[in-house]
């Protein structure tokens, strides 16, 4: 990002973030971190964690065979289990809250800095009405380090975002620049 801005400024990056996807805080890729000393705003994809921080995916019965999400390994059978159990966690606060728990994420990912904007995708228009709500959802810091707690707790999500070959191509360095182009 660094080598990018040089040539010229960046606006925004879109990488995945929410309670299910924290590597963009990771001090590994300093990514959050640079991106708020350049000035770069978020766009947060996936803030619902592909649909599971809905608390609407309960197994992995529940997902048609041919869904992409079976090529992701956080919905692995080997990691589904540990994954489902930070969701329980977050379905309880939402539920303490009055509010579903693809509001709390949402809220969630909105409280964590206003250079930060998830971008939620739905098929439906109740899921796009609910999801809008979100913004009504005001996070205290007792109940946003609460989930931060439970993350750290579960030791976050367990397995990688994406399969082997794309994880390899995430945080990258972007190629140097050639007289100053």
């Amino acid at each position: 990002m660094l080598n990018v801005d040089q040539v010229h400024p960046i606006a925004a990056a879109q990488m995945e973030y929410s309670p299910f996807a924290l590597e963009i805080e990771s001090s590994q890729t300093d990514f959050l971190k640079t991106a708020r000393e350049l000035g770069v705003k978020i766009v947060a994809y996936s803030p619902l964690g592909r649909g599971f921080l809905t608390n609407s995916i309960k197994s992995r019965d529940d997902l048609d065979p041919s869904d992409n999400r079976f090529n992701h390994p956080r919905f692995s059978e080997e990691h589904f289990a540990d994954n489902l159990k930070l969701v329980q966690i977050l379905a309880d606060i939402a539920a303490k809250k009055g509010c579903t728990p693809g509001q709390l994420s949402l809220a969630w990912v909105l409280a964590q800095g206003q250079d930060i904007l998830p971008i939620p995708g739905t098929k439906r228009v109740k899921y796009l009405e609910e999801n809008a709500e979100a913004v009504k959802v005001n996070l205290g810091p007792d109940e946003e380090a609460e989930i931060r707690q439970a993350i750290e707790s579960l030791g976050g999500s367990k397995g990688e975002r994406y399969p082997p070959a794309m994880m390899a191509r995430l945080f990258g360095d972007s190629p140097e620049t050639v007289d100053g182009a």
